[in-house]
């Protein structure tokens, strides 16, 4: 009898082996084309390309920008993106497949991506729309929208969403960045500024405690938000170190620096961080009181083009290594969305 198991035992033995020899594949190292998912149109996006508010297939010709928002699913390195945004039927139902914009974009794993553009000649012509997009050059989804005629009932007041001080006190020299969002503003303005995007943020600088408006404008009338700055004046017998402006020009990253005490900074060293990675260091020479330093830095390129619709966390930070003893070693960095 114990003979006639035999063939059994060897058919549960080379099941188990196949099985233990089975590699489970985590889905990010899926290497087949990328899918995309919850493909959208909308007037809004946030800050990692999702559409914001409501979703729209049909918008009014005032609307200021039209926004295609998509998530890509584990896409491998070096996958490319494209969007072909036309007119596809004008205001009288004729077919006239207009070609109206471009879109591309390199990208790699899950996320969601966007594409925005604003009226080709201020006010979107009246008729049907289709967005083409496209992955490693095979068009695989397309999104259709409606454009109509602007009627009074249409037109929504402006809403500032929030408008924000980062920090809302600050000693004197140091840097704020102010941020906001809009909706439904034809126009938006800063006091001591003037015109701005409808979302977006400024660093500022107040010598003394000062008050910014907000103003969001449209045909229905203007909506406006107050914020206060608190300045304090510094004194200090130690070093203090803030950065006090970031941009991007070409494709290098420059800041700001200030030592905002009265006495002598020694050298020290900046890092820039990007989305919460280290990207680069910067050496700082010594800094005299009250002395300001613009610098670079110099081993990192800035490869993020200048079409995309979101905005990235950056973060700069003076005296990253703790080399000087400031007299506040938390008021290092600054944070802006770029």
């Amino acid at each position: 009898m114990t003979k006639n198991l035999y063939p059994f035992i060897i058919i549960i033995l080379a099941v188990l082996l196949a099985v233990a020899c089975v590699k489970v594949r985590n889905p990010e190292e899926t290497k087949g084309p990328a899918t995309l998912a919850d493909i959208t149109t909308a007037a809004a996006v946030d800050a990692k390309g999702q559409a914001m508010g409501v979703v729209r297939e049909d918008f009014v010709a005032s609307t200021p920008t039209i926004y295609l928002s998509f998530r890509v699913n584990l896409a491998p390195e070096n996958t490319q993106l494209a969007a072909k945004w036309k007119l596809f039927k004008d205001s009288t139902g004729k077919q006239v497949d207009q070609n109206l914009f471009d879109d591309s974009m390199t990208v790699k794993g899950t996320r969601y991506v966007s594409f925005g553009h604003q009226a080709p000649s201020g006010e979107w012509e009246i008729g049907q729309y289709v967005i083409e997009i496209s992955v490693n050059g095979k068009e695989v989804a397309n999104s259709r929208f409606i454009v109509r005629e602007v009627k009074k009932a249409d037109v929504p007041a402006p809403t500032i969403t929030f408008f924000k001080a980062e920090p809302e006190a600050i000693s004197t020299g140091q840097s704020v960045v102010l941020s906001w969002q809009t909706t439904d503003a034809d126009r938006v303005d800063l006091s001591a500024t003037g015109k701005v995007p409808a979302n977006g943020n400024k660093i500022v600088n107040p010598v003394n405690s000062m008050e910014y408006t907000l103003s969001a404008t449209n045909s229905v009338g203007t909506t406006s938000k107050k914020l206060r700055v608190e300045v304090t004046s510094f004194i200090s017998d130690k070093p203090e170190l803030v950065i006090v402006d970031f941009w991007v020009e070409g494709n290098k990253a420059y800041y700001k620096i200030r030592n905002i005490s009265e006495v002598q900074a020694r050298p020290s060293t900046t890092y820039l961080f990007i989305e919460a990675n280290y990207r680069d260091s910067s050496l700082v020479e010594v800094l005299a009181p009250g002395q300001e330093m613009t610098l670079v830095f110099p081993n990192y390129n800035w490869t993020y083009g200048a079409a995309r619709t979101y905005k990235l966390p950056v973060r700069v930070c003076a005296d990253a290594r703790n080399e000087i003893g400031e007299y506040d070693e938390n008021n290092n960095c600054l944070i802006v969305d770029w």
